[in-house]
């Protein structure tokens, strides 16, 4: 605020008021306005000299230097209570706040509070209907950028997170780093209050069944849900909305899970596996439940192999395995890369398009393991695939894939791939893009 001294007064003058023309917000000073074109504009005017990321903010920009390269990184500061480390102790305060409750940024119009001030202003928009980005591909609308980048690479299946364990691929940093404490680490940090259960994560969700809350509601049915996910997918029943195609044969689906177990009719993978009869698995979980009900009379689908305990749910038996005797063998390694149900879409689309319909039908296309139909594809061309004894699926995959692409994609190419030295997950996902 500006001073000025007349006849040894102090007038103070009234600070400017500075206006967003896209949704009319006021700042007090030009300087502010300017950064917060940026959230409509999609500005990113700092870059990281070494990765070259841009950013709105050069906070922002600082602090993803000292995340992700270390740089000025001294110590890091560790959750008292799930043992998390953080590199900014900012974002430790934040952190703290889900295991402690509290929520000081509170919505001034449903009273909806929030462990941070961006969360508030982000939710604020959805009330002011400042939903001004649209997605390309499904037209759902979207108040963040960074949100919508998000939903994007849903629509892509772009996983780039993907786990040094286990090969699972998540869509962002926080979902892989969920994923290694809590399945790998088997921590569960989060404690009910009301009921003493301990959980992984989803502790806002739970609260709501204890306090019979349904906060999302369908505007057309009058439905009412615990999960915003759960009323987005709802709701496209009225309006015949199905965002999710099959990447292979382009039928279209309401919800990414259902795709996805309709790429397993394609890869013929199945996943869902009996641990009592010999070469018997499934496509869902439900399937494998009904399997263990009808033919080995148990409602428990999860076996022990040590002990041959049975067990209802997943977390159980994780449970058990950890204190199980004799000592639980050492989990296979799997090295990072693309995630082996990804690969064998790809690999599905791939044969689709340098294939005839009647060769794979021979091939049993679509009714049995993609990697077995790959096997036989390469035997007929008078190749030996790759059969290594020991080797873990993802590698046997990747080592008959790597015999195909050079079976079939011109020299040229391959030698400008191997020049750029491409890895044969890149190749694949150009090829099939």
């Amino acid at each position: 605020m500006g001073v000025v001294k007349k006849n040894k007064t102090v007038v103070r003058k009234s600070p400017r008021q500075h206006q967003c023309k896209y949704c009319y917000k006021i700042f007090p000073f030009p300087n502010v306005l300017k950064k917060h074109y940026r959230v409509h504009t999609g500005e990113r005017p700092y870059e990281c000299d070494l990765c070259g990321n841009r950013f709105t903010h050069q906070n922002t920009l600082k602090n993803h230097k000292m995340c992700i390269h270390n740089c000025g990184r001294e110590e890091d500061f560790t959750c008292g209570h799930c043992d998390k480390k953080f590199p900014i102790k900012e974002r430790l305060i934040e952190h703290v706040r889900i295991h402690t409750g509290y929520y000081p940024h509170r919505c001034d119009k449903c009273l909806k509070s929030f462990t941070r001030a961006s969360q508030l202003w982000q939710h604020a928009r959805s009330h002011n209907k400042q939903y001004t980005l649209e997605c390309a591909i499904c037209h759902q609308l979207f108040a963040c950028r960074s949100v919508l980048r998000g939903h994007m690479k849903r629509h892509m299946g772009q996983n780039d997170y993907v786990c040094e364990v286990c090969g699972k691929a998540f869509l962002r940093r926080d979902g892989l780093t969920k994923h290694l404490s809590s399945y790998h680490n088997n921590i569960r940090a989060f404690t009910c209050k009301i009921c003493n259960k301990q959980f992984k994560g989803h502790m806002i969700q739970h609260l709501r069944t204890h306090r019979h809350e349904k906060p999302y509601e369908c505007k057309s049915c009058d439905a009412r849900f615990v999960q915003r996910s759960q009323l987005t997918v709802h709701e496209r029943r009225h309006s015949g909305e199905k965002p999710y195609p099959c990447p292979v044969c382009k039928v279209s689906f309401a919800h990414s899970t259902a795709m996805k177990m309709h790429v397993r009719r394609h890869t013929g993978e199945k996943p869902f596996k009996c641990l009592v009869c010999t070469n018997t698995a499934f496509t869902q979980l439900p399937h494998l439940k009904k399997h263990m009900l009808t033919i080995h009379k148990t409602d428990k689908p999860y076996l022990c192999v040590k002990c041959n305990s049975y067990f209802k749910t997943k977390t159980q038996i994780i449970t058990h395995e950890e204190t199980c005797s004799p000592k639980q063998e050492t989990k296979e390694f799997i090295p990072p890369g693309m995630a082996l149900d990804r690969m064998r879409m790809l690999l599905a689309v791939l044969l689709i398009r340098i294939s005839t319909t009647e060769r794979l039908n021979a091939l049993g296309f679509g009714k049995r393991l993609i990697d077995l139909v790959l096997c036989d594809s390469i035997e007929n061309s008078g190749r030996s695939p790759f059969r290594g004894n020991g080797q873990s699926e993802n590698d046997l995959l990747k080592k008959n894939i790597e015999i195909l692409l050079d079976w079939t994609v011109p020299k040229i190419y391959m030698d400008r791939f191997k020049s750029e030295r491409r890895t044969t997950e890149e190749i694949l996902e150009e090829l099939t893009s």
